[in-house]
């Protein structure tokens, strides 16, 4: 068992406390906590070029009999990194609405539809760099807390956590926690929100809640898992939506040299 593990296991029973600063009376220094978890970020970063992914997205109603499934869609994601961007695609291949498999006329209108309000409601996909506050470029724009060692194992890691708040209200912003594994310094689990909710004229939201796992693959690499969001909001002054689904990554394929054609129709967007 590696130095890290043990540390950390001992840690789950060593109480702990934040001071103004951010230091906690583990005696770790969080600032070295943050450099490692930077530069293994990095290093993956550095490796990794491109990825697909078999992808899965459920939505549904849980009801006193069981989760009720309403949509169900059946994708393919691309993904092409750059050093300060990425290239974002998904293919629906399937729709089912009430358990029922939807024609390609519906097809189309349901990808077209969910693309508009994904772009409406500012949401991000898993292209985005979810440790961007931890970076030198964003660092002053947030307040981080080490909050030591998860009292209970996330996904079944022992993990870091940090606590991310925005020093600002802005939809470009997010405040969440931050579960890192203690061997290997990946993140495990990020939940977050905007520090500001996105609104105009035709839709105000008033919750936005989202979560992103990972899992390890081969190669020291860790990559997106599950990604579950919930929210509400406002369509004009008419009524209220609520929405929410959980989206599964599997069969990842990294490095596979995805041509930039893929990608062209969401560059003109």
């Amino acid at each position: 068992m590696k130095i890290w593990r043990i540390l950390a296991l001992t840690l789950l029973f060593v109480p702990t406390f934040t001071t103004g600063y951010g230091q906690t009376g583990t005696g770790i220094d969080p600032e070295a906590l943050i450099e490692r978890i930077l530069q293994v970020d990095m290093r993956q970063r550095g490796e990794l070029k491109d990825v697909m992914y078999d992808a899965e997205y459920i939505e549904g109603e849980q009801k006193e009999g069981g989760f009720e499934e309403k949509v169900r869609i059946v994708k393919r994601i691309y993904i092409k990194y750059f050093p300060d961007t990425a290239w974002y695609h998904e293919e629906y291949l399937e729709y089912y609405k009430d358990g029922k498999l939807q024609d390609e006329e519906e097809l189309k209108k349901e990808q077209q539809e969910r693309l508009e309000n994904k772009l409406k409601r500012k949401m991000r996909d898993i292209s985005y760099p979810m440790l961007k506050p931890f970076y030198p470029e964003q660092r002053d724009l947030y307040e981080i807390i080490y909050d030591g060692v998860a009292q209970e194992a996330i996904e079944g890691f022992v993990c870091h956590k940090f606590t991310v708040t925005a020093k600002e209200k802005s939809d470009t912003l997010i405040n969440g926690d931050f579960y890192f594994e203690a061997e290997s310094f990946h993140p495990v689990r990020i939940d977050f929100e905007p520090s500001k909710l996105a609104a105009n004229v035709m839709f105000r939201l008033n919750q936005l809640n989202m979560s992103l796992s990972y899992a390890p693959i081969p190669d020291d690499m860790w990559l997106p898992r599950q990604f579950a969001i919930e929210g509400k909001g406002k369509v004009g002054f008419l009524f209220g939506v609520s929405f929410g689904g959980t989206e599964y990554y599997r069969h990842p394929i990294i490095n596979s040299g995805i041509p930039d054609e893929i990608f062209e129709a969401d560059q003109n967007e």
